[in-house]
């Protein structure tokens, strides 16, 4: 078996060079985060083409999937019982409710599963779209609620090298398919970029995939010092209902990536917001 993932740090190389940001991004007056989707598009376009894979946060929190990450005073909030139990007790009580549940070849298919519908579990989604990750990062910016006197709170998105995060603790360079014989994803020595079926119409939507993680609650970031793996652009808080418009003009909303009844109420009502947003700047409201 591999040794804890505490062994695993790895450093950033001196002789690395990190991603040149775009001319708009390097202007004196300018704090380096992302204003506008044309800037966005500009940091993925220099981005290397290895890069696959992104994750959009409505803030910066720590690379941890639901079942590790902790609570105020540092402690996790779900002890590994509870999330074994939690798998079990949802693989016991869902089959009426699922058209076809011996389709699911294993428990890891099973998480899937179940963190769909809530289930705390050690999968950290990841998309294979980074224009699905920034509208997963700007999504809430018309809902989201602050003081008066604070500003909307910056979003991040993140870019992964799968091809060589996987090698670092797997010896594989590809993506490891869920559904395969014999994997023994716990006896690794750290996350691994990993791929199930298409199970779910969000799954398939989001282009999704999934960062699996050991029982150890480090994030990834810490786990992984080096931008040849990992790296993580700021999204402007104030910005956010711009770019978030920005993506509705160009035909993303939330139907697109929850393919569901429900999304196409949360349109009508977004798109009602976003003219009447529009409406404010025009008539000189706003910066």
């Amino acid at each position: 078996m591999a040794n804890g993932v505490e062994n695993q740090i790895i450093t950033e190389p001196e002789t690395e060079e990190c991603i040149e940001l775009p001319e708009e991004l390097q202007a004196p007056e300018h704090d380096g985060k992302i204003r506008k989707l044309s800037e966005y598009m500009s940091f993925v376009e220099k981005l290397p083409a290895t890069f696959s894979l992104s994750r959009g946060q409505t803030g910066d929190f720590p690379l941890l999937p639901s079942a590790l990450r902790k609570d105020n005073k540092g402690n996790r909030k779900y002890a590994p019982l509870s999330i074994t139990h939690f798998l079990k007790q949802f693989k016991i009580n869902s089959h009426y409710y699922m058209d076809s549940p011996w389709d699911i070849q294993n428990d890891y298919e099973w998480m899937i599963h179940a963190q769909h519908f809530g289930i705390p579990t050690r999968l950290l989604d990841f998309t294979q779209s980074h224009i699905i990750a920034l509208m997963f990062a700007v999504e809430t910016a018309f809902t989201e609620t602050t003081d008066d006197d604070t500003e909307p709170r910056d979003a991040v998105v993140w870019f992964l090298d799968p091809k060589k995060l996987n090698p670092l603790h797997s010896h594989r360079t590809d993506l490891i398919v869920l559904s395969e014989r014999d994997i023994r994803l716990d006896e690794l020595s750290g996350p691994v970029i990993v791929q199930g079926r298409k199970l779910n119409s969000r799954i398939n939507a989001q282009n999704g995939v999934f960062l699996y993680f050991q029982d150890t609650a480090v994030p990834l970031e810490e786990q992984v010092n080096s931008e040849d793996i990992l790296r993580k652009v700021i999204i402007s808080g104030k910005h956010k209902k711009d770019i978030l418009a920005s993506l509705y003009a160009m035909g993303i909303g939330f139907t697109q990536i929850y393919p569901e009844l429900s999304s196409i109420a949360k349109d009508i009502l977004m798109i009602d917001s976003i003219s009447q947003y529009n409406k404010y700047r025009q008539e000189g409201g706003g910066e």
